[in-house]
């Protein structure tokens, strides 16, 4: 069993890391493993249509995004809102309680209830069935929020498991935890760059997620630059003076381009002696603009990577 393997996936990460572009490569590279995957959005951006030149005007059901691969927006407010119209059962009086500002301020007293309906709409699709009894989605692919509100998010079902002793919130708020606290069924990928602030911040969303009871399966080290020069090469070009500002510019592009990747080193050992969890390295792409193409090429590297990972 590998990491494709696992009915849902779970990536966040540092915001402007890289995590949507990350979640998409992984669903490509569940598809091209021939899994059925679906890759969920959580809010309404649609940065997933945009990325995948979907002109689908659907959000509000899956589409076909690749070969192989779905995609889904859940917007957390309409969840809840559903989940209201389920509870009461008279849509008339469900859509007049929506309606009302009363609504607004129980939903704002009741901290995590947005994101235990929306870990449950996840929890549904992990469940869906075709006519023929097998699984809708082998592998559903979560694009979570930043780290901060990601690990809130995966840590509401404990806690509503807990305060809700019984009843229907009970049931549902533990059989989703139970979902994202198995390792065997649930892997959480955090995204990070090799870069400070965002390698700190990975290795308290580790501790954060463990205190929680949650296991991080694997650490993708977005945008590594490549490793041009070898350590001797990197000395010859501080010694290195040629005549010429062209010359001058080229030997000063190519220190800056050693020192980079010497720094990104040093933070990815840093990263390794903080996590416990398999670490991924993509490179960092030069384009203006990441297309298809280069979420493919990036999937590529991620499929056997991932399908490593037990």
């Amino acid at each position: 069993m590998s990491l494709l393997d696992r009915r849902l996936l779970v990536v966040s990460g540092k915001g402007g890391v890289g995590k949507t572009t990350v979640s998409a490569a992984v669903g490509i590279a569940a598809a091209h493993r021939g899994r059925r995957a679906l890759l969920v959005e959580l809010g309404t951006q649609r940065q997933f249509d945009r990325l995948f030149n979907s002109d689908d005007a659907e959000t509000e059901r899956e589409h076909p995004l690749y070969p192989g691969l779905s995609g889904f927006a859940i917007d957390p407010q309409k969840a809840l809102e559903e989940y209201l119209a389920l509870a009461v059962r008279v849509r008339a009086l469900a859509e007049k309680l929506v309606e009302s500002r009363t609504f607004g301020y129980v939903t704002a007293a009741v901290p995590g209830l947005r994101e235990l309906v929306t870990l449950g709409k996840v929890w549904h699709l992990t469940e869906a069935k075709m006519r023929d009894g097998e699984r809708r989605y082998d592998v559903i692919v979560v694009d979570a929020p930043a780290t901060g509100h990601g690990i809130g998010l995966l840590r509401t079902p404990r806690a509503y498991a807990e305060i809700a002793r019984v009843g229907r919130i009970n049931a549902e708020a533990r059989a989703i935890a139970e979902l994202v606290e198995d390792p065997s069924r649930t892997g959480i990928v955090l995204v990070t760059t090799p870069e400070e602030m965002p390698v700190t911040e990975t290795i308290e969303a580790y501790e954060r997620l463990r205190a929680g009871g949650l296991t991080t399966a694997a650490v993708v080290v977005n945008a590594l630059y490549p490793d041009v020069f070898s350590s001797g090469e990197q000395e010859e070009l501080v010694r290195l003076v040629l005549s010429g500002d062209i010359a001058e510019a080229a030997v000063q592009a190519a220190r800056s381009h050693s020192f980079r990747r010497s720094s990104q080193e040093r933070e990815i050992q840093r990263l390794a002696a903080g996590v416990d969890a398999h670490l991924v390295q993509l490179p960092f792409l030069f384009a203006a603009e990441l297309d298809i193409d280069a979420i493919s090429q990036l999937a590529g590297l991620l499929e056997p990577a991932l399908e490593a990972i037990p």
